[in-house]
């Protein structure tokens, strides 16, 4: 035993137990190693090939602000996770069962495999397959099989199948864009048409062809006519003063002075009829130019939004037509010629640490057991029974 007679442990007591059985512990460990290195060697080769992706931008609609393009895109249904990166997306659609079943069916992994289960190979295929995402946000591939030449074709398969399914996504998401855009559009046209129309039958009502315009030469009508309407009533004044009431020139002046205010009237109260441009009154246009710009501005707006929509619709027709690869391949795979896995020296080096391990434990049990027997035989009894209950023998182990 590996104690002393004051129950302290004693390292020299230990190694005479394991030198006692030292040809246990060698044939054990050597046996191990042994079966260690034939399972290496009789283990199949494994390869791995790999391939990469760089990071791609989502388009963005053509001639149009970020935001509008986030309205459009959210309301028709089409929106990436917040926290989604496209090398995240890349990821997820890598191991989607769309690609999976189109590279199970271009490089016919069912007789390959000799399977027949399609669902079996789809588990096999991703069982062998892993995405890793680097910090740069890169996309790399690796595919693991026995013949270096296929692990590389199937891993630039899975690229093959994941643009062919990015198109595919891209197109659906712009016959959406373009389907709801054209919706907009018609919409758009509508409320454009109807604030045309208000505007023209405003102009059509208040002759307010040009209201700003008009304005400055009402103004300017105005400010002529009261000048002279000051004039001619200066040089009314002083011919009072040296003529009679009734002669012709005060006459003629008077006339004149009536003149000029009918016309100042017709001018700032808009009470002429002739129906002319120059028709609207001055008392009026504050009223009329807040209308007037209302109704204007309502025409800039949709004038506005029809053009971004109409743009809208043709990039999104554009994209629905579209179809350029949409992956840009930073490392095609090539068929390895170094195997992967077993890593035989690995496996050689466990064995023999394993073995090593477990041989000690086993020597020094069995020197416990064999000192048990000698100083407690019931509780070696107890020892036996538990074990005759797990394993169903009887009798006693040779010492």
């Amino acid at each position: 035993m590996i104690t002393d007679t004051k129950g302290a442990f004693n390292l020299w007591q230990l190694l005479l137990v394991l030198a006692r059985r030292r040809k246990f512990i060698v044939g054990f460990v050597l046996l191990a190693t042994v079966t260690g290195v034939v399972v290496a060697l009789v283990l199949p080769k494994w390869y791995r090939a790999k391939t990469s992706i760089l990071p791609a931008q989502y388009d963005q609609p053509l001639g149009i602000s970020g935001s509008f393009a986030q309205y459009t895109l959210s309301t028709s249904g089409f929106q990436l996770p917040i926290m989604a990166t496209p090398s995240d997306v890349y990821a997820t659609m890598l191991k989607s069962e769309t690609v999976a079943r189109g590279v199970i069916t271009d490089n016919d992994l069912l007789n390959y495999l000799h399977l027949k289960s399609l669902q079996e190979c789809e588990r096999y295929l991703l069982g062998k397959t892993s995405v890793k995402i680097t910090g740069e946000g890169v996309v790399e591939l690796y595919f693991m099989d026995r013949d270096p030449a296929m692990a590389a074709t199937v891993a630039n398969s899975y690229i093959v199948h994941l643009d062919r399914l990015n198109r595919e996504v891209k197109a659906a998401k712009a016959r959406s864009d373009k389907a709801f855009i054209h919706g907009r559009l018609q919409a758009t046209k509508a409320l454009l048409d109807s604030a045309r129309a208000g505007l023209l039958a405003f102009q059509t009502t208040y002759k307010a062809i040009d209201l700003p315009r008009q304005k400055e030469v009402a103004l300017q009508a105005a400010t002529e006519l009261k000048s002279r309407l000051v004039m001619t009533q200066v040089t009314l004044d002083v011919k009072r003063n040296a003529y009679s009431p009734n002669h012709p020139d005060i006459r003629q002046l008077e006339y004149e002075i009536a003149q000029l205010k009918h016309q100042l009237a017709i001018i700032e109260d808009g009470s002429g009829v002739t129906q002319s441009y120059f028709d609207l009154g001055l008392s009026t246009m504050p009223e009329l130019a807040v209308r007037y710009a209302e109704l204007q501005g309502n025409v800039t707006i949709q004038e506005e939004v029809y053009e971004l929509l109409t743009n809208l619709y043709e990039d999104a027709r554009i994209k629905e037509q579209k179809d350029t690869p949409t992956i840009a391949v930073l490392e095609t795979a090539y068929p390895p010629e170094l195997k992967y896995w077993p890593q035989r020296s690995i496996i050689v080096m466990a064995a023999f640490a394993g073995s090593l391990v477990l041989a000690l434990f086993l020597a020094l049990f069995a020197d416990y057991l064999q000192h048990l027997r000698r100083s407690s035989p019931s509780d070696f009894d107890l020892i036996m029974q538990a074990r005759n209950e797990f394993t169903g023998k009887t009798g006693y182990p040779d010492s």
